[in-house]
């Protein structure tokens, strides 16, 4: 339990830690997605699958910006416009002009796949970096 007040602790006081947390999961669950979508590239009626986040994010912080910032210590901090982060899974519609039998294109969906797991790889890269700076910084010591 003490280790899942820490991690929460660590995680929802820093916003870049948010983001890159909720990058993980949303990448996750694109990967997913793309296997479904490749799983069912023969399957007659099959509705696509895919997964927004950076819409949802980029939609988070615009709306940041309108916030009004803390002025004085002695006033309550802005809320964390991060919080609650998350993604979204979309089923297409298959469009009355398709050709094949539900429009899952098998070499767009492996080459989203590769970059689906770069992406991956980058945020789980910076959210081990910053784990490991603030380790650095309680212990004093550099790796």
């Amino acid at each position: 339990m003490a280790d899942n007040l820490i991690q929460n602790f660590l995680i929802g006081q820093n916003p870049s830690a948010v983001t890159l947390r909720a990058m993980l999961d949303a990448q996750a669950t694109r990967q997913r997605a793309h296997t479904q979508n490749i799983a069912n590239a023969e399957t007659p009626g099959y509705q696509r699958v895919r997964v927004e986040f950076e819409e949802l994010l980029r939609d988070r912080l615009d709306g940041a910006d309108q916030k009004l910032a803390q002025a004085d210590d002695r006033h309550l901090p802005p809320t964390n416009e991060l919080e609650g982060l998350g993604h979204r899974v979309v089923r297409e519609e298959i469009p009355d002009d398709i050709t094949g039998v539900n429009g899952v294109n098998i070499e767009e969906e492996m080459a989203e796949m590769a970059e689906t797991q770069l992406r991956y790889l980058t945020a789980l890269e910076l959210l081990r970096r910053r784990y490991q700076g603030m380790k650095e910084a309680i212990t004093g010591q550099p790796r």
